[in-house]
């Protein structure tokens, strides 16, 4: 099994990251919406997407590009607005990014309504989570997809998304104890952190992963929602692991470490956090026809 990148794979990510450093907000969904990089599921395919969104968020992309290159996109939902937020009901429920957005996916029971901006009530809220948010209230939306589809885009969106998030805050992190020194040599030096940097970064990677697993197999929920779980689980092990060895600098909004992490806090939630993500897991694990603990088809014979 092949896992390296293919050249237009690392050509994709190269141009993706050029456009980030350059752009910012509301001009960076403009440049990546003139460039085709917010279709590149339909264009490309889904690995690309989530290589677009692993990009972005490292990069602190301000918008939600998940929720455009992913979400939508793998509930077979096309032709957005560059800014896209998602919505669990009809409200009022709380949306990342909803004071920027143009439009809604809303994810009523078994269906997924689009809402313009001009169909629902955006009322902004303070946030520390990295991102603005607001609570939006849908008035009116068009039914556009099943909701199950855009439930298990959302939940690859949110593991790609954090995944990249986790391992920018661990390269952060990995600088800081390589250049501070105690007792005459790097703290990165001392097993304690190692151990802790180590778990972080497996779990980081797991999530990376997962997600792109979960794009690849988007029908199966049992994949998307396994993604999502563990990536809130690998979420929460990185910001306590990536702040515990940074000390007293790594929550200065000087250093910048919480631009990622906070941002980790916010993930966490969606959805309805890990706990709803779990229980999906073992919904459609109890729903399966094959024995524990393989959710695949057995061998003939």
């Amino acid at each position: 099994m092949d896992l390296d990148p293919t050249a237009e794979q690392i050509a994709l990510q190269e141009a993706v990251s050029a456009v980030c450093a350059r752009h910012h907000g509301a001009d960076l969904l403009g440049a990546l919406d003139a460039a085709g990089y917010l279709d590149v599921v339909r264009d490309a395919g889904p690995l690309e997407g989530v290589m677009v969104v692993e990009r972005a968020a490292e990069a602190l992309a301000s918008g939600p590009i998940a929720a455009r290159v992913l979400a939508g996109a793998i509930a077979g939902v096309h032709d957005l607005p560059p800014a896209v937020g998602l919505v669990v009901g009809t409200g009022p429920a709380m949306c990342r990014w909803a004071p920027e957005c143009d439009a809604f996916l809303v994810l009523d029971g078994g269906r997924a309504l689009l809402a313009a901006r001009g169909d629902v009530d955006v009322t902004p809220v303070d946030s520390s989570f990295g991102a603005t948010y607001g609570w939006v209230t849908v008035r009116h939306g068009a039914p556009v997809a099943s909701g199950d589809a855009l439930r298990r885009g959302w939940q690859v969106a949110i593991a790609a998304e954090a995944g990249a998030t986790m391992l920018a805050a661990i390269n952060k992190t990995a600088q800081h104890v390589s250049a501070r020194h105690q007792f005459g040599r790097p703290i990165g030096a001392f097993q304690a952190v190692q151990h802790r940097l180590a778990t972080a970064y497996a779990m980081a990677m797991g999530t990376r992963w997962l997600a792109r697993r979960g794009a690849w197999y988007a029908d199966d929920e049992f994949v998307t929602a396994s993604a999502a779980a563990y990536g809130c689980e690998a979420a929460l092990v990185t910001y306590t692991n990536t702040h515990q060895v940074t000390g007293a600098i790594g929550i200065t909004s000087e250093y910048g470490l919480v631009d990622w992490t906070t941002r980790l806090l916010g993930l966490r939630q969606e959805l309805g956090g890990q706990r709803a993500h779990a229980r999906r897991v073992a919904a459609v694990r109890r729903s399966a026809p094959h024995p524990w603990p393989s959710p695949l088809p057995l061998p003939a014979g």
